[in-house]
């Protein structure tokens, strides 16, 4: 079993992806708590790819986002 994070990880995605593979049925995992996930390693783990284009566009938008400052006080 592996948590939201590991899968992100390894599949270079966000763990918002792997939650919503989670609720399509694309890859196994159970709820435990109120946030814990746990995926099961599996054959359709391995088989899943998150979607290029969306994880693309992702990590254009946030490399774009003005950054914040630290506010003293």
């Amino acid at each position: 079993m592996l948590t939201t994070a590991e899968v992100a990880k390894v599949k270079r995605c966000s763990i918002q992806a792997v939650i919503d593979a989670i609720s399509q049925g694309k890859i196994d995992g159970e709820k435990f708590g109120n946030k814990m996930w746990a995926i099961k390693q599996n054959r359709k783990l391995e088989e899943w790819t998150p979607m290029k284009v969306r994880q693309e566009s992702g990590r254009a938008r946030w490399a774009s986002a003005p950054k914040k400052k630290a506010v003293r006080k």
